[in-house]
């Protein structure tokens, strides 16, 4: 009762703030609405994530999907807060009139109620038709703005992740013949189910799976080279749909691969992790050279996000213990430190009026609390400490070593150091220097709040572990593993 009541606040919320038209009204009620799903999902959540297993009908929730499902509920909180703040100014600058801000509200509350389902349910069918149904509520956020820019982003984001969908669903069906006759037809594409009886899987047909699988999804997740919708999709949504997309979409796709990846270990040892460090070192190739070249503040930090998700895919690659600690480890850092460096990006582009990084300049005296969290927004995606990326990048790292993959931890050390460089290289220009705009910060509590608590969450988890909390990590990468469902 209580998982279904996690999905149904939020879906609840969404179609009554649609019926909302007055805009006082609507942007208060939205953060009521998001602080009631926040609660209810860490009431269901957080027993599960110290040690239980909530295994009933659709609904099968553990370490890893309570994990997943406890940064969608914190991230998507914080990004309706900041909503409150940034749609606001949107309306007064007649941008989006009181319709657009309802329809606005409605999407992304169903939006949130779609991802925290696709993190719940136990089948690999189920899984992906909730990551192929995130795509089509997220275009409409995408393509928000609706000038020609955002809505060839929001189409170029459907076709592209369309056809990703198209090929994992292929992966589902192979994953099926797969267990033919092994599993029953209603257990079939259970994640629980798959993984106990992972060695009585046909391997050639799960070779296939897991090709298909991967690539489709990662198509979703950003990996390159089939990233290209990304840094669209990033750069044209308002901001704290970018940051709902970077910090919490991706992480449905991610979610998926992970779940795969354990069954696909079990039968084919070796094969997934060789598909996933193949895409994870493309990846950080093509957005680390992206980010040294990008002029565009948004496109640069989606670029990011591919780094980030190529990171994650070379953690899964390495397989290793530590390296999948990591690998969790990663996406709670990202999960937390780009929606606060995206949320920066909307204070100083409504400023500026430019989202041209060479065009914004004085942002420290200009607009004082937002230069002081940029700083740390940007110092946090940069990986320097004591940010959790830092972190993060570190246990990869020392994951490759402990692998004997000296050659990949010397190019990983290499391409860290140069996305450090290029990161700091084009956003703290922007916070000194001068400029002639007239440019004044908009004073708002509820976005100040929100980039605060991230800038809290994310000094608390790079600079404590507590004993509760590496146990967490280690039960997750036992799920990963394969030695407890």
């Amino acid at each position: 009762m209580m998982v279904s009541s996690m999905i149904l606040v939020p879906l609840v919320t969404g179609v009554l703030l649609f019926l909302i038209r007055k805009e006082k009204i609507l942007l208060y009620a939205s953060v009521i609405g998001a602080f009631a799903f926040l609660i209810t999902a860490l009431y269901c959540c957080l027993p599960i994530i110290t040690g239980d297993v909530f295994n009933g009908s659709i609904w099968y929730i553990d370490s890893l999907s309570a994990f997943f499902l406890i940064i969608t509920a914190v991230i998507s909180f914080t990004a309706i807060l900041y909503s409150k703040s940034y749609m606001e100014a949107e309306h007064e600058n007649e941008v989006f009139n009181s319709k657009e801000l309802s329809h606005y509200y409605f999407t992304m509350f169903a939006f949130i109620a779609i991802i925290l389902f696709t993190f719940a349910v136990r089948s690999a069918a189920l899984t992906w038709i909730g990551i192929g149904m995130t795509t089509m509520v997220s275009a409409f956020l995408v393509g928000m703005h609706k000038d020609a820019a955002a809505t060839e982003a929001a189409w170029k984001y459907i076709m592209l992740c369309s056809v990703g969908i198209m090929l994992a669903l292929f992966g589902i069906a192979l994953l099926f013949a797969a267990s033919s006759g092994v599993l029953p037809d209603d257990a079939s594409l259970d994640w629980p189910a798959l993984v106990l009886n992972a060695l009585d899987l046909n391997p050639v047909l799960m070779k296939f799976a897991a090709a298909f699988f991967i690539i489709g999804l990662g198509t979703k997740a950003g990996l390159a080279p089939l990233h290209n919708w990304l840094p669209d999709a990033h750069s044209q949504a308002p901001s704290p749909v970018s940051g709902m997309m970077s910090g919490v979409l991706l992480n449905c796709a991610m979610y998926g691969i992970m779940r795969f990846y354990t069954v696909s270990e079990i039968v084919n040892p070796g094969f997934a992790k060789n598909i996933l460090l193949i895409f994870g070192i493309i990846s950080l190739i093509i957005a680390s050279s992206f980010i040294f070249i990008s002029k565009d503040f948004k496109r640069m930090l989606a670029y990011s996000s591919i780094e980030n998700m190529g990171l994650i895919a070379i953690a899964l690659g390495i397989g290793t213990p530590l390296a999948l600690f990591g690998a969790v480890f990663l996406v709670m850092a990202h999960s937390v430190c780009k929606p606060l460096i995206f949320f920066c990006s909307g204070n100083i582009t409504h400023a500026y009026g430019t989202r041209n990084m060479s065009e914004i300049r004085n942002v420290s005296k200009k607009m004082k609390f937002t230069g002081l969290a940029t700083a740390a927004g940007g110092l946090a995606i940069a990986g320097a400490p004591p940010f959790p990326l830092f972190m993060g990048e570190l246990l990869i790292l020392f994951g490759a070593l402990s692998a004997g993959s000296y050659y990949l931890a010397g190019f990983l050390g290499i391409m860290l150091i140069f996305v450090f460089a290029s990161i700091t290289m084009n956003l703290f220009p922007m916070l000194s220097g001068s400029t002639d705009k007239e440019v004044s910060e908009r004073k708002s509590p509820f976005g100040s709040a929100a980039i605060v608590i991230l800038i809290a969450i994310a000094l608390s988890i790079g600079l404590f572990m507590p004993e509760a909390m590496k146990d967490v990590f280690d039960s997750m990468v036992s799920v990963l593993s394969g030695d407890i469902i």
